[in-house]
């Protein structure tokens, strides 16, 4: 096992009523189990306010962690963060160059998370909780609903369908042009003119 001297467990939007997705409870528990492997000194749940909710993503693993016996005194929240690259640069200012850091999120999720964290200056290496077929099935559904629910919240305040797509694909070439992939994680981020 390699030298850990943090983990770092990636947050997901929390479901209604604050409670976590399937997706974070196999975050949490491969966290878990990689600290008991390692007995890293700290562990450090990141997640912020994400999609309306009342509670950080963070607040709710550390709950998980010490539920699962990880001893609270080592927990270490990032609360701030909306998308991958904030937790890094969160992290990063948390924890600095010299730690090596093990970084917990999906399987799915995990080569968006180390470039991340090398283009923060993390000395990261990836550990990734295994996603059943299955839940990439129920993610696509469950985004697809979210931009249904986005797309009525726009209507309902009057932008037309037209004005929409125009937003969709100023967004599109913007990602394009900084080297985002679709399946990068975007959805701590609103369109111009959107409340905040």
């Amino acid at each position: 096992m390699e030298k850990t001297d943090a983990i770092i467990v990636l947050g997901h939007r929390l479901l209604p009523g604050n409670l976590p997705s399937d997706d974070l409870k196999r975050r949490i528990d491969r966290a878990v189990a990689l600290w008991r492997e390692t007995n890293a000194p700290i562990v450090m749940p990141c997640g912020g306010i994400t999609h309306e909710r009342q509670r950080t993503e963070a607040e709710v693993m550390r709950e998980m962690l010490v539920e699962r016996g990880v001893p609270g005194d080592i927990i270490h929240l990032e609360d701030k963060s909306r998308i991958t690259l904030e937790n890094m640069l969160n992290a990063y200012e948390l924890l600095g160059p010299d730690r090596r850091v093990a970084v917990v999120s999906s399987d799915y999720h995990m080569d968006m998370a180390l470039k991340d964290c090398r283009a923060v200056g993390l000395n990261a290496y990836g550990v990734g909780a295994e996603t059943p077929d299955t839940a990439y099935r129920d993610e696509m559904r469950a985004r697809l609903n979210g931009f249904e629910e986005k797309l009525d919240e726009l209507r309902a305040r009057g932008v037309t369908n037209r004005q929409i797509i125009d937003m969709f694909m100023e967004r599109a070439r913007e990602a394009h042009e900084k080297g985002i992939r679709p399946e990068d994680n975007l959805h701590g981020r609103k369109p111009d003119g959107a409340e905040k």
